[in-house]
């Protein structure tokens, strides 16, 4: 009975809790020193931002540098993986765990690695770790060669982002700095709603890093792709209306009304407003095709008028938060 009883209160304690986002950052060894800075304040932008945007606990950021001046501890494949198998072993459905590498990456003989201190991990290293994991994942590989992470990583409930299309594209990559910009300093937020989808940051980071070749007048030597359709191929005009797109364009790391209005319940009936706001929103776009134009505008205005105005209601909210 006594067993019994504290399983049930487990269980109960669990559905209390309801999903968790866990957000692993991994910065690889930098092999010069100004690579090993460049990571390391990355992950420092990103683990800042977990606390102050994305309102989510130390228990859930597990961060790991190649000095371990970050975090909890050097970024050894030891430690890489004991983390992950830990956290997808306790993983429900409905959690969510977001990783994120900086670093370098290599292939020699069609083997895909992401270079750590010591023994580097490959990409059937990360598939396996990941394998069984219950609540849903957004990978986001920012080292060189990570192509070839998107076959591997791909599949239902997942979001997969690399820095390259292919193995062979072994240059040093500048998608990183841009998608922390866009999403751990909401540069990417487009739609201006105060967070900032998968989707925006990855967006914001690939046209930045167009940008970036086309005003230096080469040839782009990196082209970013997203996979969250499950079919195992990366796109790098990934959007709303393409194949892929769909699911990072709902994937927030950042709680509706932002981090300080979290846990205020005066918040939660507008979130939940938002919410239906948003989901009526996705209903009608995914009738558009049937629709003439200027019936879908007029269905369409009312909702976002409607929806703007939950937003700047719960930004007041945070205004208000000292």
């Amino acid at each position: 009975m006594r067993l019994l009883l504290g399983t049930l209160l487990a269980a109960s304690l669990a559905q209390a809790q309801g999903p968790r986002t866990t957000l692993v950052v991994v910065a690889g060894v930098g092999g010069e020193p100004r690579f090993t800075q460049a990571f390391r304040t990355m992950t420092q932008s990103m683990v800042r931002a977990a606390r102050s945007r994305f309102a989510l606990p130390d228990s859930q950021v597990w961060a790991f540098t190649e000095d371990s001046t970050v975090g909890r501890g050097r970024s050894t494949k030891a430690n890489v993986e004991g983390a992950l198998t830990r956290i997808v072993s306790a993983g429900r459905a409905g959690d969510r765990l977001v990783v994120i590498l900086f670093g370098h990456g290599n292939a020699q003989a069609d083997v895909t690695r992401f270079n750590l201190p010591g023994p580097d991990m490959t990409v059937e290293d990360f598939a396996r770790v990941l394998d069984g994991y219950a609540g849903s994942l957004a990978f986001v590989n920012t080292a060189s060669s990570s192509g070839e992470f998107v076959k591997a990583l791909s599949g239902p409930r997942r979001i997969v982002i690399t820095a390259t299309k292919s193995a062979r594209e072994q240059n040093e990559t500048f998608f990183p700095g841009f998608f922390v910009k866009a999403l751990a300093e909401a540069a990417g937020d487009t739609d201006k709603d105060g967070r900032v989808s998968l989707l925006e940051a990855f967006t914001y980071a690939r046209q930045e890093v167009e940008r970036k070749f086309e005003l230096a007048n080469q040839l782009a030597s990196e082209h970013p792709q997203l996979d969250d359709d499950g079919d195992g191929a990366g796109r790098g005009d990934a959007s709303e209306n393409a194949p892929d797109g769909k699911l990072a364009r709902t994937f927030f790391l950042e709680p509706l009304g932002g981090a300080a209005v979290a846990s205020d319940p005066r918040a939660a009936r507008l979130v939940e407003e938002r919410r239906v706001l948003e989901s009526r929103i996705d209903s009608l776009r995914s009738r558009r095709s049937t629709m003439s134009e200027d019936a879908y505008q007029k269905a369409l205005e009312p909702l976002l008028v409607e929806l703007a105005e939950k937003t700047r209601a719960l930004r007041a909210l945070e205004a208000r938060k000292p």
